[in-house]
């Protein structure tokens, strides 16, 4: 008798996605790991195996229905593979039955890429962080009882959040749609890859030094990245243009907000607005701006209305009733609208922890994601703090004018990168 497959719908965030890939933007993010010695594949093989025991439900792959797309369980043996291919090339092709992941490793660093329907950056770095620690207690031969274990089970790890947490009618306090594209917003410009391959910066810095300059300026680390960021784009912009804002996108975690241990999709998006014309050359005077604007969105009542209005879609019994051809046709208006009025997007991933017994063997981490202009991923681990810079352009006058922004300001910037660019170096 054959075995039974799970299946499952996909959360509300992931409903999007399959519509909104187009170019360069795969719809994919990459964490990376590295390591303090050379990876061991073999043994990167065996913590693979191990975690998808805990994580059975990244072992899918996406199909359509005659309403939405939905996962379905693979009894596919997943392979760690060499890191030689492009960065965030795309994990789903239409009527292929392949897994939305992959593993790799390189020297010294294992690398997971996944597509977004399956999770996001945290509910990623979830699934890796396990990985990795199963890969270090096997190579090191650590005692498995001296590692404390997660409290999540898996039910509880492969849980929709979005619609455990939806409460109906909480939305229409906010027009959310009008909210996320109200104008059309400066868009960056550059010769975009001929190859539609994605550019990827790597700076690291130290944490604590960017702490300290967030505290001086008073203001949370994300605050300050985001105004720098704002800052270094309107380098880049002529006068005449500053006639439209510069809207930067920032997802936001919804597990800081809900009671949820989720490693599938739970995130809201909120813009931040600056009119260029606020500018008077001084990072005070879009740090002023920025701090309001996070505090004024990032409230439990925002925040749950925001989450609200995501669900809405999802449980509109006419749209429900809608084919899925002629919804992806309206996702992609939806998406294109929405994406006039972004400038960029910023996210900070936050720390990533492992048990304190694995630390001495590892570096640091850092993210990426795939986007259609410029992607900020910001991940820490001790006092390693990562700017995961993705870009779809060929050269980078932005992320130079962002990091010798950072180096005027006292904090020491090294530089990786999969280009040959002399101005990214």
């Amino acid at each position: 008798m054959a075995e039974e497959k799970e299946w499952y719908r996909l959360d509300n965030a992931a409903k999007i996605i399959p519509a909104t890939m187009t170019g360069a933007d795969t719809r994919v993010f990459r964490l990376v790991c590295e390591l303090k010695e050379e990876v061991d594949p073999d043994v990167l093989q065996e913590a693979l195996e191990d975690s998808l025991r805990e994580y059975p439900y990244m072992n899918c792959c996406m199909r359509k229905g005659v309403f939405w797309y939905y996962l379905d369980e693979l009894k596919t043996k997943a392979v760690v593979q060499k890191d030689s291919q492009p960065a965030l090339q795309a994990l789903y092709r239409s009527g292929r039955k392949n897994l939305l992941y992959r593993l790799c490793y390189l020297d010294r660093r294992i690398v997971l890429e996944m597509f977004h329907v399956l999770s996001d950056g945290t509910g990623g770095f979830m699934f890796f962080e396990h990985i990795v620690s199963c890969y270090l207690i096997r190579k090191h031969h650590i005692d498995p009882s001296r590692i404390k274990a997660g409290s999540s089970s898996v039910e509880e790890r492969q849980q929709d959040a979005f619609s455990q947490f939806y409460e109906k009618g909480k939305s229409k306090k906010r027009n959310f749609l009008k909210e996320m594209f109200p104008v059309t917003a400066y868009r960056l410009r550059g010769r975009e890859d001929d190859n539609l391959q994605e550019h990827l910066i790597e700076g690291t810095v130290s944490a604590a030094q960017v702490v300290e300059l967030a505290h001086r300026f008073h203001v949370t680390v994300g605050v300050l990245v985001t105004s720098l960021w704002v800052e270094a784009i309107l380098k880049q912009m002529r006068h005449s243009e500053y006639e439209k804002p510069v809207v930067v996108s920032v997802p936001v975690n919804l597990r800081q907000f809900f009671p949820s241990e989720t490693a599938r999709n739970f995130f809201g998006v909120i813009n931040v607005a600056y009119d260029p014309r606020q500018y008077d050359g001084n990072l005070e005077s879009i740090l002023s701006v920025i701090d309001t604007a996070f505090q004024k969105e990032l409230t439990p009542e925002k925040v749950q209305a925001t989450m609200n209005s995501y669900a809405e879609l999802e449980h509109n019994y006419a749209v429900k009733l809608i084919p899925l051809p002629l919804k992806e046709i309206g996702l992609m208006g939806i998406t294109h609208m929405m994406n006039r009025g972004v400038t960029t997007s910023v996210s900070n991933v936050g720390k990533v922890v492992l048990p304190e017994e694995l630390d001495p063997y590892v570096e640091k981490f850092c993210s990426f994601m795939a986007c259609k202009t410029i992607f900020v991923c910001i991940s820490t681990f001790h006092d390693h703090m990562v700017f995961g810079i993705t870009s779809c352009f060929e050269r980078h006058p932005t992320a130079c004018s962002f990091f010798r922004r950072l180096t005027e300001l006292g904090v020491r910037v090294e530089i990786a990168t999969n280009d040959w660019d002399r101005e990214a170096e």
